[in-house]
């Protein structure tokens, strides 16, 4: 059984990360941290204004 974690966004999901063969309790072993969601909110932020940037440039 492959355990996987997913981040909710409003305009869809993202996988963060697939742990193949994991089963039982897998809470202390996955634990998401204040500073990896920050890391993520940021490198969803700059992705974001990558792709308006290029959009822009593109017309």
């Amino acid at each position: 059984m492959d355990v996987t974690a997913h981040l909710g966004l409003a305009t869809g999901g993202v996988l963060l990360a697939t742990w193949p063969g994991l089963v039982g309790d897998w809470s202390r072993i996955v634990r998401t941290t204040l500073y990896e969601v920050t890391g993520l909110c940021a490198a969803v932020t700059v992705a974001k204004a990558a792709l308006h940037l290029a959009n822009h440039l593109a017309e």
